[in-house]
């Protein structure tokens, strides 16, 4: 066999390997992320409150795997921030998902890592997060409605 035509193979061999985890890629998950920063009710933003942001693939239309859920607390306020995930089934009802506080005080911030599945479907996925003072809900704020590609 020619230089030549070794190096034709090898060119193609190599193009082939190429072509199928380009061909795999979309069965793989599609990631998606929404945020927003923690607030006070009447729309007050309070400064460096703290933010709250979720991450998530879509694993088929009932199913998010790889959530990943972060709040940070940025002041001394004594609010506690939390998070949660917020869907929207395929029936149009809402549905929240549990909520996680971050407990550490001014300067932290705590994450989770979690699945989602819903039975109902899930159309819409987004973060939501609260101010709470005790068991007082004084603060929300919604992160961007991200739709389902499924």
């Amino acid at each position: 066999m020619t230089v030549r035509k070794r190096f034709a193979l090898l060119i193609a061999g190599s193009a082939a390997a190429l072509v199928i985890p380009m061909a795999a890629s979309p069965a793989a998950a599609y990631e998606a992320a929404s945020s927003c920063d923690l607030q006070l009710f009447g729309g007050s933003a309070i400064p460096d409150a703290g933010r709250v942001i979720a991450s998530w693939n879509w694993a088929s239309d009932n199913q998010l795997t790889s959530v990943h859920l972060q709040v940070k607390d940025s002041r001394k306020d004594g609010l506690t921030p939390a998070v949660r995930l917020v869907t929207k089934q395929r029936d149009g009802d809402t549905h929240n998902w549990s909520l996680h506080k971050n407990t550490g005080g001014s300067g932290t911030t705590a994450d989770w890592n979690t699945t989602a599945t819903d039975s109902q479907g899930i159309e819409f996925a987004w973060v939501q997060g609260e101010l709470l003072d005790g068991s007082t809900l004084v603060g929300l704020c919604q992160g961007a409605k991200i739709r389902n590609p499924d």
